[in-house]
């Protein structure tokens, strides 16, 4: 486990604008943790449940929903940040895009940047560019951008 990256003011925001942030270790994505995320989003589609389906179609197993991958993210943010500021709130994610299908038995490599720090009225702005990958390959499958707001007062 990597060394924890401080954070006790907004300067240290800033100082990270820019820069690679974390490369997480694989995740696996199996039929368990697919399943378990479909049900907590009330997500009945059978290409998340129906495997003897899936493998007959071009799909050739159950796929993750397109949704699931960027919900993985804060457990990667948080195995590298130790943030010690008052307040915090994620204000959005966007942008997510999905290029390739994720099935079963994928191990999935999460990578995130400071993209960039944004001055408002009161804190920053923090937007955090997030690439997806396959374990031991380069193409990206997929990515997301979160935004968050923190405030030191």
């Amino acid at each position: 486990m990597p060394q924890k990256i401080l954070i006790e003011s907004l300067d240290d925001f800033r100082s990270l604008s820019g820069k690679p942030l974390l490369v997480s270790e694989p995740i696996e994505i199996t039929e368990q943790r697919i399943q378990d995320f479909c049900r907590g989003t009330l997500n009945e589609e059978w290409i998340h449940w129906d495997r003897e389906r899936c493998r007959a179609s071009h799909l050739g197993d159950i796929i993750a929903p397109g949704l699931m991958l960027p919900a993985l993210f804060p457990h990667m943010f948080w195995q590298v940040m130790d943030i010690r500021l008052p307040r915090m709130i994620v204000k959005k994610v966007e942008d997510i895009r999905i290029l390739e299908p994720i099935r079963v038995g994928s191990r999935v490599v999460g990578s995130a940047r400071v993209d960039d720090v944004l001055e408002r009225d009161q804190g920053i702005e923090v937007r955090y560019a997030i690439e997806y990958r396959f374990e031991g390959h380069s193409e990206i499958i997929a990515t997301a951008c979160f935004v968050n707001r923190y405030w030191d007062d």
